[in-house]
């Protein structure tokens, strides 16, 4: 876009000096008639052109199956598109990759439930085996760390153990 000529033609067009003839307005400016009137309908906000071109992606039939892969796996973008070209996908990843985003930030406002237990209900266990750690002599320790979470009171109880036996003495 050339904005010398849309100013200059805005410019005529406030001070009342617009020249009707474009071909003469196009000689004064050092430009094509045809620019002169692009610009002439531009700046009058006149468009010759509707667009009622409706566009269609070739994702729209594969719309669904993202969905749900996205809502019921947490599939990732990566992952559906792999997916969708067994199933006969023919475009590109970088379209899938943005619809994923999009959608997941569509999705990312709802609320998550808490789970709530009673008192002395329920608690979750997790192990991280065989964990090393070296020391200042470079010895090489292999350790076991268990975790305990209580339901009610998201109380964490956490202890290192050398092995993973069933015999662990908890003090709670």
């Amino acid at each position: 876009m050339r904005k010398d000529i849309l100013n200059e033609i805005n410019f005529l067009r406030k001070e009342g000096k617009i020249v009707i003839n474009k071909s003469e307005l196009a000689r004064r400016l050092g430009c094509d008639r045809k620019t002169v009137a692009k610009y002439l309908n531009e700046s009058c906000c006149i468009s010759d052109k509707s667009n009622n071109r409706e566009y269609t992606s070739k994702l729209d039939s594969f719309k669904p199956i993202i969905i749900e892969k996205v809502d019921c796996y947490g599939a990732s973008a990566k992952s559906v598109y792999d997916f969708i070209v067994k199933k006969g996908f023919s475009g590109k990843y970088g379209i899938v990759k943005k619809f994923v985003k999009e959608y997941k930030n569509e999705n990312r406002n709802t609320a998550t439930i808490r789970f709530e237990t009673s008192p002395g209900f329920q608690a979750q266990v997790d192990w991280k085996e065989n964990f090393k750690l070296l020391n200042k002599n470079n010895e090489i320790f292999e350790i076991n760390i268990f975790l305990i979470v209580l339901g009610y009171s998201r109380l964490k109880y956490i202890q290192l153990t050398s092995n993973r036996n069933q015999k662990l003495y908890l003090i709670v």
